[in-house]
């Protein structure tokens, strides 16, 4: 925590000396070409932030970070450590903001817009050593994981609902990333019987593979309940691994049991097709 508060106290003489600047200074800056504009950092060039930070020093950054810390603030600022990588835990990012009402926790998704005021060498919050790019903030806003980290490359409208007994079972569209798929579901229990609907029972087939549905805590996507009611609905998102977009087509299949053992309910199949 000890040097958090450092880092703390260095960004504040930053805004307090931003505050306080000279006529000098601001005649200085009024006399320069209004069409003059701050560097933009790329994309591609965003790895190369965290490996030398004050080479990119006084240059504009747009990235996205998860807060992983409880948020700080004083009385002009807030505070905030947050990963560029959850996944990982890596990319560790210092960021500072003059807003000490701005609404963030720890946990939150957020896009930020800045400038880069250079590196900080120290212990994270964890006690572990770090190199750590330092932005000054001129915005942050909230976001979630897929628009963040997982943008979809493809995204599919399927729309198409299929009813067994009652039990209706919607696909509403599927997103295709670089790292993951996601398939957003809707099940309705118009039966008399509690159904049992489990992620793990749904698979997407692509030729001569088969793809499971897996877990990942850092999205924090809605996901389907798996035991509903009669007369209820749940929906959600169900994650599986990256399939290939090539492929052009693929096949989900979904499981979906009643505790009326004398229903037999059929796996529900959907067939989507992309250009």
């Amino acid at each position: 925590m000890k040097k958090l508060l450092l880092i703390l106290l260095s960004i504040t003489l930053v805004f307090s000396l931003v505050g306080c600047g000279s006529n000098e200074a601001q005649e200085a800056d009024s006399s320069k070409d209004s069409n003059e504009k701050v560097e933009k950092i790329s994309k591609e060039d965003l790895d190369q932030l965290y490996a030398d930070p004050d080479k990119f020093k006084g240059k504009e950054v747009e990235l996205y970070a998860k807060i992983f810390v409880p948020v700080e603030r004083d009385g002009d600022a807030t505070y905030i450590q947050a990963f560029g990588d959850p996944v990982n835990s890596d990319k560790n990012t210092i960021i500072a903001i003059k807003d000490p009402k701005i609404d963030l926790k720890e946990g939150d998704i957020i896009r930020v817009i800045g400038k880069v005021k250079g590196s900080f060498d120290g212990e994270n919050a964890f006690g572990g050593s770090i190199t750590a790019p330092t932005i000054i903030a001129d915005s942050i806003e909230k976001t979630d994981y897929a628009t963040a980290f997982a943008p979809a490359i493809k995204t599919v409208e399927v729309n198409e609902e299929k009813d067994q007994h009652g039990c209706k079972l919607k696909i509403d569209k599927v997103e295709i990333a670089e790292d993951e798929t996601r398939v957003y579901v809707k099940l309705n229990n118009g039966t008399d019987n509690k159904i049992d609907f489990y992620s793990f029972n749904t698979l997407i087939i692509q030729g001569d593979k088969q793809y499971e549905a897996e877990e990942n805590y850092e999205t924090g996507y809605p996901e389907p309940q798996s035991e509903i009611s009669p007369g209820v609905s749940t929906e959600g998102i169900i994650r599986f691994p990256k399939i290939d977009l090539e492929g052009k087509q693929a096949k989900i299949v979904s499981e979906v049991y009643s505790d009326n053992y004398n229903i037999n309910m059929e796996p529900f199949t959907f067939e989507i097709t992309w250009d």
